[in-house]
């Protein structure tokens, strides 16, 4: 999937569950030897996404047969994280107390857009056949209602269903340099997984005696969306402080519109003498 930034903005992540694990990620040398740690912070939330696209009716040899295809993008609510540091140290004045420092970082931006490939399956579809769809994971558990798209063969079929899917979020904090025997420059990576999938129920009925949209389907296809476990990888950027703020104390993470995800994630020390 290719990406590319949106316009759109967003309300509604919601926090399910995290973890977090610190793993050693390089040794210094020097006359005091230095252990640099890396840290791992996870968390599971409900992800605002939007599928927009159009169904498509591509006719073929046999009769009243045609190929089915969605083609359209994925809108992705956004995420992002804080960093909060604590007090200086050494405070320049006794008058001021000691207070955190906290600087924002964009792992996902809001409104950027995910290429869906073409998703085609083959149906028999006569004259007056109309389409609704349905937004599911992969167990089925639906996550849109039945929505009705129009009759097919007039041209694409447009479709904007806004909903959630579930996604675990990873975060990796790691020292970018070491002037001395603490951190002040970081580097920040990560990856966002979809835990569960996203399908699309097409629906089919023919449009012909009362009550039609209520009666039991021609036909029922299921396309695949996006694979459970499919990856968004964040692009690893640097998170510059300097020696007017202590260590790194703590993390959360952010909605695509700045607002805290659930709780605030203590960060252990990078720096270790071994």
């Amino acid at each position: 999937m290719k990406a590319r930034e949106g316009g759109m903005e967003w309300k509604g992540i919601v926090k399910l569950g995290s973890t977090a694990r610190v793993k050693p990620a390089r040794r210094a040398s020097g006359p005091a030897p230095i252990v640099l740690l890396s840290h791992q912070v996870s968390t599971s939330l409900a992800m605002p996404v939007c599928l927009r696209g159009a169904l498509l009716t591509m006719e073929e040899g046999e009769a009243k047969a045609a190929r089915l295809t969605v083609k359209g993008e994925l809108v992705i609510g956004g995420l992002g994280v804080e960093l909060i540091f604590g007090s200086p140290e050494v405070r320049p004045s006794k008058l001021k107390p000691p207070h955190d420092v906290a600087t924002k970082a964009v792992l996902l931006p809001a409104g950027e857009a995910f290429e869906v490939n073409d998703r085609s399956k083959r149906a028999k579809v006569a004259a007056d056949t109309a389409a609704w769809i349905q937004v599911r994971d992969e167990d089925g558990v639906p996550l849109t209602d039945h929505i009705y798209l129009g009759r097919l063969g007039r041209g694409p079929c447009l479709m904007d269903p806004a909903f959630t899917s579930l996604v675990s979020a990873e975060t990796y904090v790691s020292p970018g340099g070491l002037p001395v025997a603490r951190e002040f420059d970081l580097l920040l990576t990560g990856e966002m997984t979809f835990v569960g999938g996203i399908w699309l129920r097409i629906t089919l009925r023919r449009r012909e005696g009362a009550l039609w949209w209520g009666r039991r389907p021609d036909a029922a296809l299921d396309l695949e969306i996006v694979p459970a476990g499919h990856r968004i990888h964040f692009p690893a950027q640097p998170v510059w402080s300097n020696e007017s703020v202590g260590g790194l104390k703590s993390l959360i993470f952010l909605d695509g519109e700045g607002d805290p995800i659930g709780q605030e994630h203590p960060v252990k020390p990078m720096v270790a003498l071994q």
